[in-house]
């Protein structure tokens, strides 16, 4: 015996209209809250600038991005979805004393699959 249902869902208007908006914003600039590693900071951006090129000499397959917080330059590295993940990281990390997990709410999803 073959059993036949059909359901028919009646959605809100100005809900559709809020969800295909989202959605498309999300297409845009799409950002995921995370893990990085930061492993720097300094008033001199020249100073971030040089770590950051001396870290991708090092890692070329992990993103490095640095961020501006008045008054300080901040590299960070990595893109980590549990603080555990970038701890085990850091345990791998040599020649840069000092680094820490640092939660980032700004990261691009293609981060995470480029390391």
């Amino acid at each position: 015996m073959i059993w036949s249902q059909e359901v028919q869902l009646n959605e809100d208007p100005k809900v559709a209209q809020v969800m295909k908006s989202w959605v498309s914003s999300n297409r845009i600039e799409p950002r995921v809250e995370g893990w990085r590693v930061q492993i720097m900071a300094s008033t001199d951006r020249t100073q971030v600038d040089q770590a950051r090129n001396r870290f991708r000499g090092e890692y070329p397959d992990v993103a490095a991005t640095s961020v501006q917080e008045q008054p300080y330059y901040k590299l960070r590295v990595g893109a980590f979805r549990t603080k555990q993940e970038s701890l085990a990281f850091i345990s791998t990390l040599t020649g840069w004393p000092g680094a820490y997990p640092a939660k980032d709410a700004n990261i691009h999803p293609r981060d995470f699959l480029e390391q």
